[in-house]
């Protein structure tokens, strides 16, 4: 009989927020208000907000930091007042309704292709080959096509992988040398008082551990055994392999310790660190959604369908000015006491808070369509493509917008009655180096965030982005549902070669379990709840031994698992979009359309810790009243 005899536990946190993220996410929040948004004489969408004119809808993933940074926003877009919890509370709703909308985890539909490209990235990132020796073929086949320009810029920099993840190890491992030296500095006590901290001579090493202040009350005890974990995970020298998928936290750690833990002395070392580790996970990260354009594109179709559908239903409900999605009305009955002019001015606002993967599978469906013949082109610009291909990272607060105007002038079945505008923006890109500095927090330029490009084409209607989109959706669910055929033909060709080789199994020992088996003494009573011989110690019974063999057959899977894989595939049936899209703030009734303003019709647009999805919709004065 099998025994455990360890037991690894890995329990996912998705982190905080820091204070650092919260200032840039209030001040991308106020920026963005006087950018997208119409300031007419009288007030803007403060105003329209304050005479419940604006329709606004927060939605985020199931995660704290991404949460919290909603929340942030909210507070500089709106000029809110006090802490974030309430506003949270308030105006941040989790998506629940649709499954995998804004949530990458669990979404077993494209688990498989993301595990596939890990799997190739793995491989051709460990490659002892030289950039300026390789052919223009060999590169491509390790980081894509040559159009992916931020990709061969990023490996031609490596110059040798093989070569620069030796070059990270080694540099984490000078790095722990280094902390090692201050711990032991720090237990010895050689110093009377350490300088940023608590800790004094004489006292007990573990509070003189702790003399150093870290951010978030980290010690520096654990910060070391933080980088000594990551040195052990990225190499493993029995196999002579690294691990790629440990690049990005790498990556991440560095920039963490740049930015929060600049007083350890320690800027040289972890500059250096920085460098290499960025130029690898700018090639590793991007290739985690996909290699080829092919593959990207079938990934993006899989994650962001329900975040299309999501868009299209947005995008129909801002066209037709309908009604559906508003919770509260104003009474018009006293309007007349209501001090507005513009009672038709209005604006809709859709925020979309969601995670670094998402925000790479939208794009990679903005940038590739479809290669079927009469397919719907991409609604990007050259140089949008131009301006996505040379992003090498999507950093905390990278923004996707797209904008919906409405033309009045224009008859109601011209498609050029609405125009559709998308703008990019990479986020927080400033590196973390002049922020080590003792001045950082008068530098004003560590809050700002990468400005907003239009990456459309000119004249982009709305009928052209639903077509798209639609497209794009369909290919998703095709690509899905074959997908789940095939795997119901493997499961059942499992199935029967388990079946098989149970009755194989049986046949061969049926003289040993007769041999085996005593039932002289029975249990005292026959009743037995139904597995408990599975879950029981009792190893004595030779049918124990035929069902661990069986199980071990069935490769790991739970033999309850015929019964699960029904229900699996009608929750994913369900992945589809409420119509019942309810808001908690006030709208007023349409009134009849004028020709004396051009209006916004909507916008939307993505943020966050890696994105946004941004929305608004408003009616800009074009001459006349007063809002």
């Amino acid at each position: 009989v099998t025994k455990c005899s360890e037991l690894q536990l890995v329990v996912k946190w998705g982190g905080d927020l820091t204070k650092l993220g919260e200032k840039q996410a209030i001040n991308l929040g106020k920026r963005l208000r006087n950018e997208l948004y119409p300031d007419a004489p009288g007030g803007g969408i403060l105003r329209l907000h304050s005479t419940f004119r604006h329709d606004l809808k927060i939605k985020t993933s199931d995660e704290g930091r991404v949460m919290k940074t909603a929340a942030a926003f909210a507070k500089g877009m709106l000029e809110l007042e006090g802490e974030i919890p309430p506003i949270l509370v308030s105006l941040v709703h989790k998506e629940k309704d649709s499954q995998h909308m804004l949530d990458p985890s669990g979404n077993k539909e494209v688990k498989k292709d993301l595990a596939a490209c890990k799997k190739k990235i793995n491989i051709n990132m460990q490659k002892d080959a030289d950039y300026d020796r390789m052919s223009e073929a060999e590169r491509e086949s390790l980081v894509g096509p040559a159009r992916l320009t931020s990709l061969h810029r990023a490996l031609k920099e490596i110059g040798n992988p093989r070569k620069t993840l030796f070059a990270i190890h080694s540099t984490i491992g000078k790095l722990v040398e280094e902390l090692d030296d201050m711990l032991g500095v720090l237990v010895s006590g050689d110093e009377d008082v350490i300088e940023g901290g608590a800790g004094l001579k004489g006292e007990e090493d573990d509070e003189a551990l702790s003399g150093i202040k870290l951010y978030k009350g980290e010690t520096l005890l654990e910060l070391t055994e933080r980088w000594k974990l990551l040195q052990n995970k990225l190499y493993d020298e029995e196999k002579d392999i690294f691990d790629l998928s440990r690049v990005p936290d790498v990556h991440d750690n560095v920039r963490f310790d740049m930015l929060h833990n600049p007083h350890l002395g320690l800027t040289e070392t972890l500059q250096k660190l920085y460098d290499l580790a960025k130029s690898m996970a700018d090639c590793v990260v991007p290739q985690e959604y996909g290699i080829t354009t092919e593959e990207k594109r079938d990934i993006g179709n899989k994650m962001c369908g329900t975040l299309l559908e999501k868009i299209n239903y947005d995008l129909a409900i801002a066209r037709t000015d309908n009604q559906v999605d508003m919770r509260y009305l104003i009474n018009m009955d006293y309007s007349s006491d209501l001090p507005i002019n513009s009672m038709g001015r209005r604006v809709r606002s859709r925020l979309y808070f969601t995670s670094e993967s998402h925000l790479h599978t939208l794009l990679n469906v903005l940038r590739f369509p479809s290669s079927k013949e009469d397919s719907v082109p991409s609604p990007l610009s050259k140089k949008g493509h131009e301006i996505l291909a040379n992003a090498s990272e999507l950093c905390y607060l990278t923004q996707v917008v797209i904008r919906l105007f409405e033309d009045t002038q224009k008859p109601s079945d011209d498609p050029k009655r609405f125009r559709v505008e998308i703008w990019f923006s990479p986020g927080a890109t400033a590196t973390p180096l002049h922020m080590a500095e003792l001045e950082r927090e008068s530098d004003a330029t560590r809050f700002d965030t990468e400005k907003l490009q239009k990456i459309s084409i000119d004249g982009l209607t709305c009928e052209q982005v639903e077509k798209y989109f639609t497209e794009s959706i369909k290919e998703g669910k095709t690509k899905r549902e074959n997908s789940e055929s095939e795997t119901s033909l493997d499961s059942n060709e499992d199935k029967k070669k388990k079946k098989d080789k149970k009755d194989k199994t049986l046949k061969g020992d049926k003289v040993e379990i007769k041999k085996d088996v005593t039932f002289a003494d029975p249990p005292a009573s026959s009743e037995m709840p139904r597995g408990e011989s599975l879950a029981g110690d009792d190893a004595n019974g030779p049918t124990k031994s035929v069902k661990n063999d069986v199980s071990a057959d069935s490769d790991g899977e739970d033999v309850n698992d015929e019964v699960e894989k029904p229900s699996r595939e009608t929750k994913a049936d369900r992945n589809h979009i409420k119509v019942d899209d309810s808001a908690a703030y006030v709208e007023i009734d349409r009134l009849s359309a004028s020709h004396d303003y051009w209006r916004t019709a909507a916008l939307f647009g993505i943020l966050l810790g890696a994105g946004i999805l941004l929305s608004k919709a408003s009616k800009a004065l074009l001459r006349g009243s007063r809002p």
